[in-house]
This record gives C-alpha cells, sequence and structure tokens, in this order.
C-alpha cells in the first residue's frame, strides 16, 4: 500500500476539486449528470492514478476506499476505490445523496436498482452498465440503489466517486424468501486523505 500520492498525482487530484468546486459554485442546484461530464476528462489528465500508483504490486489486492479531500469543508465526498479482482458490492445505497463513479482504470458492471422503501425495501432492476476508462454513471435520486462488480477476474480496478455529502451511513439489501427485500444498516470505512 502506497502512503502518500504521487507528486504528478496529488496535483491531478487538486485540479479535480478544483473543478469540482467551479462546477458546483457555477449552479445554484446540483446536477449529478452535468457533474459527471465535467469530471469524467479526469481519467485522461496528467497525474490521474492507475492500479500500479496505489497499491503494492507484491501484496493481495483489497476493496479500499481512498478519500480524496476532507468532505467537512468541501460540503462533498470524494474518494477513489479500488476494486480487487472480481470483487463485487452487494446492492446498497447512498443515503439519499447525490452521486457519481467515474471508471479511471480497469471496467466495472453495475447494476442500478429503483429502491422504494414505503412499508418495507422494494428493488426493481433499472439494467446493467459496463463502464470502462472515463465512462461514468451518476445519480440524483434517493430511490437509486446499485451493485458493482469489477469484471477482470486478474486485474485491480480504481474509480473516482463523488457524493453530495460524507457517506457515512449506508444500506445494504438482500432478496428474502418470497420475493420480499431486506435491508441492514453499514457504516462506511474510508481511507483518511492522501492529499
Amino acid at each position: 500500500m502506497h502512503d502518500a500520492l504521487r507528486p504528478s498525482t496529488a496535483l491531478w487530484a487538486q485540479r479535480l476539486l478544483d473543478a469540482i468546486d467551479a462546477c458546483l459554485q457555477l449552479h445554484k442546484r446540483v446536477d449529478a449528470q452535468e457533474l459527471a461530464k465535467v469530471v469524467a476528462p479526469a481519467s485522461l489528465w496528467p497525474g490521474c492514478p492507475h492500479v500500479e500508483d496505489l497499491i503494492d504490486a507484491t501484496a493481495a489486492t483489497s476493496y479500499r476506499r481512498i478519500t480524496l479531500a476532507d468532505s467537512a469543508t468541501l460540503g462533498y465526498e470524494a474518494l477513489l476505490i479500488i476494486w480487487p479482482p472480481a470483487h463485487a458490492t452487494p446492492i446498497h445505497d447512498h443515503d439519499g445523496l447525490w452521486g457519481m463513479e467515474i471508471m479511471l482504470d480497469g471496467v466495472l458492471e453495475v447494476e442500478a436498482f429503483d429502491l422504494s422503501l414505503q412499508d418495507h425495501p422494494h428493488l426493481v432492476s433499472r439494467g446493467t452498465s459496463v463502464i470502462g476508462i472515463g465512462d461514468h454513471l451518476a445519480f440524483s435520486h434517493a430511490d437509486y440503489a446499485h451493485r458493482c462488480r469489477n469484471l477482470s477476474s486478474n486485474r485491480p480496478a480504481v474509480s473516482l466517486h463523488v457524493y453530495g455529502g460524507a457517506l457515512d451511513t449506508y444500506r445494504s439489501y438482500h432478496l428474502q424468501d418470497e420475493g420480499r427485500w431486506a435491508s441492514t444498516t453499514h457504516q462506511a470505512v474510508r481511507e483518511p486523505a492522501l492529499v
């Protein structure tokens, strides 16, 4: 595990945060899709982190969430997620926050769900997308959940995630008998900011 971003990646991270700040200041109301379009080219900027910049090639890869900056001062959270080969998340929500994910290295499969929390959780699949370097997905509704999977069975992947606040808790969803869904609340785990 690397303890700090290399200088060019630190400059990349600052440029990214500046671009997000400028876009959020320009628009009174957050449009996650528009913000994702503005930020997606970051996958091509000099210093964009790749797998080899973030993990030790001699160690086993683990799922990691690396904070790029302190969300308390920004009003949003930006982090890198490292996906081990074939790693998959459970279906989960984002605690009502808007958000986006942009692929920086590798390929993810993302299945999106419409989520209803009336009397009990109910999910309906919206379909599956495959996103590669520079591709993005964005969501702006509390009725959104998804599950993600690294499609490579032998190579880690890296994605950038931006949320409309600190994602401290979230719920995962599991299909029970008779087609009913159950949910479990989790505390989000993240590594401290590297910038």
